[in-house]
């Protein structure tokens, strides 16, 4: 006798459900592809069935990939959305994908969750298996459109979701790239200079008459001691090592991460941009997980895991802790007012009070998007000058001290 399995899915557009008989799980998986039904959910209610040939491995590919490059991950969601809104069976479309991706890494993901999905394992379910590609957000997104049968909407709030993420990114290297560049500059001719150049006047100078100057003799000494391999050389070692010694502390402690995670929160203009950053992403994350019908703590808990800076991170389980107690959302981030400003503690009281979560989360994002904007031209206004003054303070002082023997010997003759 037949097993009998119960099965939820899509066909076409709309969302199906019903049960079919078959001898296992595979041949029920099988009949459902037959009717162009994606499966959502297929277990099975009554009936036994019989043991499912292990399928040989086959040689496609060693290991699964420990990253793929976040742009592969969003053109990837957006040829699944257009495929499935054009209303392509799910395999077929995973197919062509797999087929058009250059990404190795990407290409052999998209490869096992067509055999899974081929197989009978919800779509959802197969994309969890990489959770080192598809975040909580991206699965729980994909779950509720499965569970709605709307997957061409949550894979299109997924494909802005990301790109407004990358955008957020971008924008924090693009800000902090000049300003970077400049001092590696301003550095290196600083240190060419007191390479080649300063011994050069050192040697015009040697036999001046009453020393030299002060500054020129300073100028002097901080060449010979980068030259001299016990003294540069060594203190270069040094600084190298330790840098090297702090960096893995951090990584390792927990403490010593927090620490720096606080310095760098409370750092003028920076702390603002990477606090409103963190903002603008968790009002995007809630949003989401809002309108896909995700539990309010359960969406607290994503959006925590999905937030690098420690501070901002303990401040959301806090939160959650104090939801899972019966506390108001708006009440709990108010008393967060370090991490939450007025403004978003505000909108999200009126959020609550109109019951309208997910259109209020949404502005808030937009709304800390834009002031990140705002941050980001500042820093960069206030960055770039600030290193070119650096850098020419620093080489004008170095030639100032270098001729200011030469206008001593001048005035003597």
């Amino acid at each position: 006798m037949a097993a009998k399995y119960s099965y939820k899915g899509v066909k076409g557009s709309k969302y199906t459900e019903g049960s079919v008989e078959a001898i296992n799980k595979d041949e029920a998986a099988y009949k459902l592809k037959e009717q162009k039904i994606i499966i959502t959910s297929l277990e099975k209610v009554s009936g036994k069935e019989e043991a499912q040939e292990k399928k040989k491995k086959t040689k496609k590919n060693k290991k699964a990939p420990k990253k793929v490059p976040i742009h592969e991950v969003i053109t990837f969601t957006k040829k699944l959305e257009t495929m499935v809104r054009a209303g392509l069976p799910i395999l077929e479309t995973i197919t062509m994908i797999e087929e058009q991706t250059e990404d190795p890494g990407l290409k052999w993901i998209i490869g096992k969750i067509h055999q899974d999905v081929e197989s009978g394992v919800p779509l959802s379910d197969a994309f969890a298996k990489h959770h080192q590609v598809f975040n909580n957000v991206y699965i729980n997104l994909l779950r509720a459109g499965e569970s709605s049968g709307k997957v061409d909407l949550f894979l299109k709030k997924l494909v802005i979701s990301m790109e407004k993420d990358e955008k957020i990114r971008s924008s924090i290297k693009g800000a902090l790239t000049y300003p970077i560049i400049l001092l590696i500059v301003a550095m290196a001719v600083i240190i060419l200079m007191m390479v080649y150049v300063v011994p050069v006047f050192q040697e015009m100078f040697a036999n001046v008459k009453g020393g030299l100057p002060a500054t020129t003799q300073a100028v002097v000494d901080i060449s010979n001691f980068i030259r001299d391999p016990l003294g540069g050389g060594l203190f270069a070692g040094l600084v190298t090592g330790v840098s090297f010694l702090i960096s893995i502390s951090v990584k390792k402690s927990y403490k010593l991460r927090r620490l720096w995670h606080k310095f760098i929160l409370n750092l003028p203009l920076f702390g603002d941009l990477i606090q409103k950053s963190a903002l603008s992403k968790i009002a995007m994350i809630q949003g989401n997980l809002t309108a896909a019908g995700v539990p309010v703590i359960e969406a607290l808990d994503i959006s925590a895991s999905s937030i690098d800076n420690i501070i901002i991170r303990e401040a959301m389980v806090d939160i959650k802790r104090g939801v899972f107690s019966g506390e108001n959302l708006s009440r709990l981030f108010e008393n967060k007012k370090t991490i939450f400003p007025t403004t978003f503690t505000a909108m999200v009281s009126v959020g609550e009070r109109t019951g309208n979560m997910e259109e209020m989360f949404e502005s808030i994002a937009s709304y800390y998007e834009e002031e990140m904007d705002l941050t980001i031209n500042k820093l960069t206004e206030m960055l770039e000058p600030v290193m070119i003054v650096f850098m020419g303070a620093t080489v004008g002082f170095i030639l100032v001290a270098m001729y200011t023997p030469m206008f001593q010997m001048g005035e003597t003759l």
